[in-house]
């Protein structure tokens, strides 16, 4: 069967779409979605954990399934779950069902995109998988970070959140149609493996675990909480029974084999994907946290802010495309400096002035925009290039593995971080608090003079508010501002170790 390779990136592009959507929505909608739903902030949470988890459980599964029975029967699953989440989502008010479709959602997510990742890497020549995840990584990474958050927000802040998951579903209707309609443009492989139960148990549990500490510890103060402490002794010894039984290759069948990852160069690869995952996440969440935190922005506000942004993602979309397809260039030689333009965007950030507003974050915001571009986009491609092909599957499924708990990583240390920092900012000012210091007198006094020239009776309740409203305010400001610098001083460990492990794998080879 001659491969219709336009058509295969056509279809496999239109079926990242409702993917991305999906995964810019909860940031976006979660306070709206808790209350429609009549559930607490802390109810609406479990939306996202079960949506990451069922992502992560899903990925080596995918990659059995792959083998055993096709990409193309994995694909067309993976529409079929993803309509039926989305109606659920976009027709429904009942919690229980909601709850039920985002897991389904995050089952939908890691089977199509395996899918699609193997279809891609086995059937295109290099030029055209470059081409192609540029397509995919626009829809399913850079129009989520740059362009969604902004409008998923307005529909979110005018009581229509289900209409983004109403979108998903003429997308899906599409792509069932498609597959109904017309043959698939490219052939399929499948190998008669047979399921490693003892290996599946061991993965899903240990990601169950990792999930639920990243995710829900941030909730208990970490490792003030004796519920977290005993989930990490779980975890961890989870984490060394799977490995121990992956590497030993206990159980009958397969499942997520070892020898994937055996070259070196394969190793150093997952610790760039888990290393893009952490400061592109990461940074993420702490600008959202200073600009709602420091700024007072709303989440409209907050995605408009990211949509210049997104121009410089898509130069570093183009620049990560060219340098794919160059004969003499080292497309992993450029991660560093992904890494690089994200870091000096965060030591811009971290002497940011919040009384200056947006206008002294637009470099940093910029810069970071075009290290997100760059990172994400030639991290796929060197990486997952770099698979033999009877490895596709496992190697798909390790990268995202790898890059979703860096994420997951970096957004639980710095909310972590965050929570300290606030901590230790309240009880310094708080001292200054009283009323025998002369700062305390000089803010009260400047609280009455605002309230009287806004025509309002300075009550003490009143004095009171705008008062503990300041030192929120400056709070959120120091610590936010902490917490950069503390980004820069993890990367600038992190990245050293990324290169000399470049290096030395490159000798080993």
């Amino acid at each position: 069967m001659m491969i219709r390779r336009n058509e295969l990136i056509l279809l496999l592009s239109l079926a990242m779409i409702p993917l991305g959507i999906t995964s810019a929505i909860y940031n976006a909608s979660a306070a709206e979605m808790a209350g429609a739903l009549g559930l607490s902030a802390d109810d609406g949470s479990w939306f996202n954990i079960l949506y990451i988890l069922a992502q992560l459980a899903m990925l080596p599964f995918a990659s059995w399934l792959t083998y055993r029975f096709g990409a193309i029967r994995l694909f067309g699953a993976g529409v079929a779950i993803g309509l039926t989440s989305a109606v659920i989502s976009g027709f429904t008010t009942v919690a229980p069902a909601q709850y039920l479709a985002w897991f389904g959602h995050g089952i939908a997510a890691s089977a199509i995109l395996v899918a699609a990742q193997v279809l891609v890497l086995r059937n295109l020549t290099v030029r055209e998988i470059a081409y192609a995840e540029g397509c995919m990584l626009l829809m399913t990474t850079l129009l989520p970070m740059g362009v969604y958050p902004w409008i998923l927000a307005e529909l979110a802040e005018g009581n229509l959140w289900q209409f983004s998951f109403a979108v998903q579903v003429i997308f899906y209707i599409v792509l069932v149609g498609w597959l109904w309609l017309r043959p698939f443009p490219c052939e399929d492989e499948k190998q008669p493996v047979t399921f490693n139960l003892t290996q599946a148990g061991l993965m899903t549990a240990a990601i169950l675990g990792v999930v639920f500490v990243l995710m829900r510890g941030q909730f208990y103060n970490w490792f003030d909480s004796p519920v977290i402490i005993d989930m990490v002794m779980i975890a961890a010894a989870l984490i060394l029974l799977c490995v121990f039984a992956i590497r030993k290759n206990r159980g009958s069948g397969e499942y997520l084999r070892s020898d994937v990852l055996a070259s070196d160069k394969n190793k150093v690869s997952m610790y760039n994907a888990a290393l893009a995952g952490f400061a592109v996440s990461g940074t993420s969440m702490l600008i959202a946290s200073y600009l709602a935190g420091v700024l007072r922005y709303s989440h409209s506000e907050l995605g408009w802010i990211q949509v210049p942004a997104f121009g410089m993602m898509l130069l570093g979309l183009v620049v990560s495309i060219w340098i794919s397809n160059h004969p003499r260039l080292k497309s992993d030689a450029v991660i560093p400096a992904g890494v690089l333009m994200i870091l000096i965007s965060s030591a811009f950030l971290s002497t940011s002035n919040a009384s200056s507003g947006e206008s002294d974050m637009w470099l940093a915001l910029l810069l970071r925009g075009f290290g997100v571009g760059v990172l994400n986009v030639t991290a796929t491609i060197s990486i997952l290039s770099s698979f033999d092909k009877k490895h596709i599957p496992q190697g798909v499924s390790y990268f995202y593995l790898f890059r979703t708990l860096g994420g997951l990583a970096g957004i639980a240390l710095f909310s972590r971080l965050m929570s300290k920092e606030a901590s230790g900012v309240v009880s310094v000012l708080g001292e200054n608090f009283n009323e025998t210091n002369n700062a305390f007198i000089h803010y009260q006094n400047t609280m009455v003079q605002v309230l009287q020239k806004g025509m309002l009776e300075a009550t003490p309740a009143r004095v009171a508010a705008l008062l503990s409203g300041q030192l929120k305010t400056q709070t959120a400001a120091i610590a936010g501002v902490n917490n950069f610098q503390w980004f820069v001083i993890s990367v600038c460990v992190l990245a050293p170790i990324l290169i000399v492990g470049k290096k030395w794998a490159g000798r080993k080879a």
